[in-house]
Formats: structure tokens, C-alpha cells, sequence
């Protein structure tokens, strides 16, 4: 008889969101409004940052602080090549040039001495990726910033509620950018965030959100339609009050899982620097020694109907950008990152069967 299917990621959505969307829906005021500037006003009091601007997906969140920050044609911008594609993509939306950085082995994030090399006349923008909701170090990225006077953003769609240095990330680096997709922590179905201290930043950034107007038909920047619904913010609404229970709930997860495999000689369980108070656990990572076990780790996985992932393979190596670019050099570590981790189910209700169950079958396997 075929196990249950177990998924890779789990959304808590139930009967508060639905109502929340249903009085909206009553109410007849659909597109940006009111639950918009609520759902806003309820991060930045959770983060304890001064602007918090809601867009319709993560990938907008992006491509809005490049516009913000004039990152236009022959311009480059710093940013991992292990990363998913958007961290990348939202750089050639501005005609501008991604430059791929290397990561460090053990986070899975920017490898900092490796980006001060990347550094050139036409860099204009560092973008960095806190990979399955670790936050960077901030700390030498905003040094690092101050020393060559380049804007920095942190791509933290992966992130949200995760902690550095006891404070909410989302403060730390001059812009920070968000996702709340499904497969989230929480979720508005898409949705985005941006971040930041800046009230000049935010207002710029808020023009261009919407179609480049300060007010209503008077287009003073070339914006873009990035607006978000306000039944989407009422569902973000409702998932914002649960975003310490779930990340409470995947850390004790993580731990009963890395107190079974990091006693496997095969298996590297990940690692949390000093800085990271607590990570979001947006995915929980194992390493393999080889290529080949984490394949038979995998295939065993799913032929047990359990759900895993390989995010992301290194963007250098995608198909539009080895076509598009020559030349985008070697990145040896991030290659090798990606062919020994695997992604495990990791969620809010799992339940400790469920959890037995996937320990099991990779120590089982991996033997």
C-alpha cells in the first residue's frame, strides 16, 4: 500500500484567512487600499523597521529596489550564483549585468572577501541571498558598503522571522526584500515586501509600485504596475500572527533532525553561525558526501512518497544565461553545494510520526 504523501512545504491556512478575504471581498474594495497600509503597518511593528512596503510578489520586490537605487544599462551588480533565478533575472529587467559571486561552503551565503574582488568602476549595487532563511552577516556586508559607497540589498525572500543578533531581519542593510509564496513561512498565495530606513527610499519606492505616480495620473518616474490586493494583505494579516509559532515549531523539527544525522558519518547537517540568533528554517538542508548518496538518499525519499527539493542549481549554469553570456567563469563551490544537498520536509503540523518516518529512511539509506 503507497505511504501518504508527505510535501516539502505546508502552508497554514485555514478558516481565519478565509474569512479575512470574505470581508473584503463584502466590503468591494479589492486592489490596493486600506488592508494594504494595515498588513504594512503590522511588519513594521513585528520587524521594528521604519517602511514597509508591500508588492505583489518577491520578484517585484527585487526589481523595485533596483529601480529605486537608477540601476540602469552598463551598470553590474554583485549577487551568488547559487541563489534561485529571480535574484539574478530582476538585475537584466533594469538592462543591467549580473556579476555571480561565489558562496561560503558552510552557510550556502556570499562569500564576502570573494565579492570585494568582484568589485569594479561599473558596480553599482551588492545584492545578497540569506539561501534557505539563514541571514548573512550583515555586520561585514555593511562595512564592506561603507567602504566603497555601494548600495547594498539583501535578498531575504527566504528569511522572514528569522533573527541576527537578537534583532528581526529586515533592518539591517539598507533595502531588504521578501517573498510570502506558498511554500513560505506564511503566505499571501504571492506576495512581496520591501524594507528599509530610508523615508526617501520608501517613497520613491512606493512611486514606482505604482505606475510611477506621486499622485493619482501624475507619472513623475517610469514605475511599474507592482501593486498588491488588499484580500492578499488580509491574509497576511491573519499568517503575520503566526509567524513565531511556526518558526518555533520547524526549529524544534530541525533540531530533532540534527541530533539523529549529525551523528552519521555521511551527512553534514547545517550550520548556524554565531550571529544568527535564529534562522527562519524556510528549508531544512543536509549536505552528503557524494553526489551519488544524496541521489539514492533522494530517490529512496521519494519512492516512499515523500516530497524533496534540489534549490536552486547555480544560475551560472542555467540554459538563458549560458546562451545569453560567455564567459561567466567557474564556480566550483556552488556547483559542489549542489550536487550533495537535499531539502526535507520541514513544517508547522508535520507531526512526530511524520518526522520518524523521513529519519528513518535517510539514515536507513545513507548508511
Amino acid at each position: 500500500m503507497k505511504k501518504k504523501f508527505l510535501p516539502i512545504a505546508n502552508p497554514d491556512i485555514g478558516e481565519k484567512e478565509a474569512l479575512a478575504v470574505y470581508k473584503v471581498i463584502r466590503k468591494g474594495w479589492i486592489s490596493m487600499g486600506k488592508k494594504v497600509d494595515e498588513f504594512e503597518n503590522n511588519v513594521k511593528k513585528l520587524i521594528k523597521v521604519k517602511h514597509a512596503i508591500y508588492v505583489n510578489n518577491g520578484t517585484s520586490a527585487l526589481h523595485c529596489s533596483l529601480l529605486a537605487l537608477n540601476i540602469k544599462s552598463g551598470d553590474e551588480v554583485i549577487v551568488p550564483t547559487l541563489s534561485y533565478i529571480s535574484s539574478a533575472n530582476a538585475i537584466l529587467y533594469c538592462g543591467a549585468k549580473p556579476v555571480f559571486c561565489e558562496v561560503d561552503t558552510k552557510t550556502f551565503n556570499v562569500n564576502y572577501d570573494l565579492i570585494e574582488k568582484k568589485i569594479t568602476k561599473k558596480t553599482k549595487a551588492i545584492i545578497t541571498v540569506d539561501l534557505k532563511g539563514q541571514p548573512v552577516d550583515f555586520d561585514s556586508l555593511k562595512k564592506l558598503g561603507k567602504k566603497y559607497k555601494i548600495p547594498l540589498i539583501s535578498d531575504s525572500a527566504e528569511s522572514f522571522g528569522a533573527i541576527y543578533k537578537n534583532k528581526y531581519v529586515g533592518s539591517q542593510l539598507p533595502i531588504h526584500t521578501f517573498s510570502f509564496f506558498a511554500n513560505k513561512n506564511i503566505t499571501t498565495g504571492e506576495g512581496g515586501l520591501i524594507t528599509t530606513e530610508s523615508g526617501i527610499l520608501a517613497k520613491k519606492l512606493r512611486i514606482i509600485r505604482n505606475q510611477g505616480q506621486d499622485k493619482r495620473y501624475n507619472h513623475i518616474e517610469l514605475g511599474n504596475n507592482f501593486r498588491p490586493t488588499d484580500y492578499s494583505a488580509a491574509i497576511g494579516i491573519e499568517q503575520l500572527k503566526k509567524i513565531n509559532k511556526v518558526i518555533k515549531e520547524k526549529d524544534k523539527i530541525a533540531k530533532i533532525y540534527s541530533d539523529h544525522f549529525v551523528k552519521q558519518k555521511n551527512i553534514e547537517v547545517p550550520y548556524l553561525p554565531n550571529y544568527v540568533t535564529r534562522p527562519s528554517w524556510y528549508m531544512y538542508c543536509l549536505i552528503f558526501r557524494t553526489n551519488k548518496l544524496r541521489n539514492k538518499v533522494m530517490n529512496a525519499l521519494n519512492e516512499n512518497n515523500i516530497e524533496t527539493r534540489l534549490s536552486f542549481p547555480p544560475i551560472h549554469n542555467q540554459p538563458y544565461y549560458r546562451l545569453r553570456f560567455k564567459n561567466l567563469g567557474k564556480f566550483k563551490q556552488s556547483e559542489d553545494i549542489f550536487d550533495r544537498f537535499l531539502d526535507i520536509p520541514c513544517w508547522m503540523g508535520m507531526g512526530i510520526k511524520n518526522i520518524k518516518r523521513v529519519i528513518s529512511i535517510i539514515k536507513t539509506t545513507a548508511k
